[in-house]
């Protein structure tokens, strides 16, 4: 019975201390808010060149066009690669680039003519 009082009591505490850490981040002063809006956009600008130097000068993707886009760490690659291959090589590898936090899929495989 100890053990359960405990363990209600662990729990209870954890979260009022989640809470009031989280309550800490709430703000309503505009210049905080859009310092945060920019890094946040200054982030996305990053990822967004460091996935599309890493596809475009990938030797396994020659031949593919890609249009890159981040968002709060969700990137989409789109644009059009030769094979089923080099789409998933190229989702592999935005994938592991750091801060990338998912991947989402717009390309086109180019058929042959």
């Amino acid at each position: 019975m100890f053990k359960r009082h405990l363990m209600v009591a662990s729990i209870t505490a954890a979260a009022t201390f989640a809470g009031l850490g989280l309550s800490a981040f709430a703000t309503d002063d505009p210049q905080l808010l859009a310092a945060m809006v920019a890094n946040t956009e200054a982030q996305d600008a990053a990822l967004t060149d460091k996935v599309e130097t890493l596809l475009r000068t990938d030797i396994g993707l020659a031949g593919s066009q890609f249009r890159i886009f981040a968002k709060s760490a969700v990137v989409t690659v789109g644009g059009s690669v030769p094979d089923e291959h080099a789409l998933r090589r190229a989702l592999d590898l935005a994938s592991g680039v750091r801060g990338v936090r998912e991947v989402r899929n717009a390309m086109e495989v180019d058929l042959p003519k």
